[in-house]
């Protein structure tokens, strides 16, 4: 839960639910949930595997320590990119709150960040429980406050029918739109969902359970709470549009409600919201960070090290990795994406693209061979570097992850006919 929660989905959810209403949720939320029940379909078999991350399941399916180099590295810079959208939640909200630059707000999550990842994975767990428990009374006490200054829920629902937001075609109850149309929307999910399904911070929660019952509970469990808290959340975007109907100036949507918390619906409650906004932050970025750490002195260097190498050192090499990820992504996040629902979506999309067929094709069919790997991750990396310019060119108009998908999983199962052929031969 904690790790699940980041400023994405805070601060763009509930910015995109206060400019159009419901069409955010089949853009974001619901690939979201599809993608979690795919994870939670396969938990039990990711949990038979004897491994401590994900790129060492390949190496120990195929017997390819080059296999789980790569995966480590890909994973790297993915996360790398990733922390970006975790550093502008939480600049944006203390640069709010505490009145200071931007810039200076980026520096001062950089350093919690980086002093509780340095902790381990006991530090980044409790932390993680502070701040579940943190969102849950604030979102719940916000929510109360919103829906009940709105009318109620009834009363809430009726003004939001009545008003319109990007699309003046489209009321806020609508669940799609000129913007979020049903090709955008359900094309997302093969960015959102199976990047989720596939996404190693998810997985190695699977692997850290103490059963393959809890394994699979680690994933439902976190939903039954999950579509409590996604509730609050969309209410709270629908109730700060009742209550507020002309949009704030600012310059992105992940800052309206910011805004809006900070001054035209601010109380003192206000603080609940950017505290649990921080919480998010942190708590996804400590998970994230742990993940670079891991790759790097894990699946990278201990597995190139022609000598073994010592368990103190790989958590001296993965500090190292905390700092030098988490210093690239503080860098990148001094000029953010605009939006960071699209941006996260775009990452997630390259996790579909390069780590969904490969794991789930690994996990579930025993045809699948290590030169079927190597050909989904060749194939998936050109279609990234193809497809992605051709779809903010204008080229077309669904997400590139949908076809990047198609094509890798393609790949994924000749390049697996094709060894399997020469080894029958």
């Amino acid at each position: 839960m904690g790790t699940w929660l980041s400023a994405i989905t805070i601060l763009s959810l509930t910015g995109g639910v206060y400019e159009d209403g419901l069409a955010v949720l089949f853009y974001s939320v619901v690939p979201w949930f599809f993608g979690a029940f795919l994870l939670a379909a396969v938990s039990r078999r990711l949990y038979a595997y004897n491994v401590v991350t994900v790129p060492e399941l390949f190496r120990q399916r195929y017997q390819s320590p080059a296999l789980q180099v790569v995966y480590g590295g890909i994973i790297l810079v993915i996360y790398v990119c990733y922390l970006v959208t975790q550093y502008k939640g939480f600049g944006t909200v203390a640069a709010a709150l505490f009145d200071i630059p931007y810039p200076v707000a980026v520096l001062m999550v950089y350093l919690f960040v980086l002093y509780t990842t340095f902790g381990g994975y006991r530090s980044v767990l409790r932390t993680d429980a502070f701040n579940l428990i943190l969102l849950l009374v604030s979102l719940t006490v916000l929510l109360v406050l919103v829906v009940s200054q709105a009318g109620g829920f009834s009363s809430l629902y009726a003004q939001a029918g009545a008003m319109t937001g990007s699309d003046p075609s489209k009321s806020l109850l609508s669940l799609f739109n000129s913007r979020y149309t049903p090709l955008i929307s359900m094309s997302m999910f093969w960015g959102w969902g199976l990047g989720l399904a596939a996404n190693p911070q998810y997985m190695v929660r699977v692997l850290a359970a103490r059963s393959p019952r809890s394994a699979l509970w680690t994933v439902l469990g976190s939903l039954i709470l999950l579509s409590y808290l996604y509730f609050a959340l969309i209410h709270l975007g629908l109730g700060a549009r009742v209550l507020v109907p002309q949009a704030p100036a600012v310059s992105s949507s992940d800052e309206i409600l910011v805004h809006l918390m900070n001054n035209e619906l601010y109380s003192g409650w206000s603080g609940f919201f950017l505290f649990a906004v921080i919480g998010a932050c942190v708590s996804t970025a400590n998970s994230q960070l742990l993940l670079i750490a891991s790759s790097f002195s894990y699946d990278m260097v201990r597995t190139l090290s022609p000598k073994p190498i010592s368990q103190r050192r790989v958590l001296t090499l993965g500090r190292l990795a905390v700092f030098g990820g988490g210093t690239v992504s503080m860098l990148l996040a001094l000029n953010p994406p605009e939006f960071t629902l699209s941006y996260g979506g775009n990452v997630w999309g390259a996790v579909s693209i390069l780590l969904f067929p490969a794991t789930f094709g690994t996990l579930l069919f025993r045809f699948v061979t290590r030169r079927g790997v190597w050909a989904s991750i060749v194939v998936g990396g050109l279609s990234i570097v193809i497809l992605y310019p051709a779809y903010y060119s204008g080229w077309f108009h669904i997400h590139p992850a949908l076809p990047g998908v198609l094509l890798s999983t393609a790949a994924l199962f000749a390049g697996s006919a094709w060894e399997r052929r020469e080894e029958a031969s």
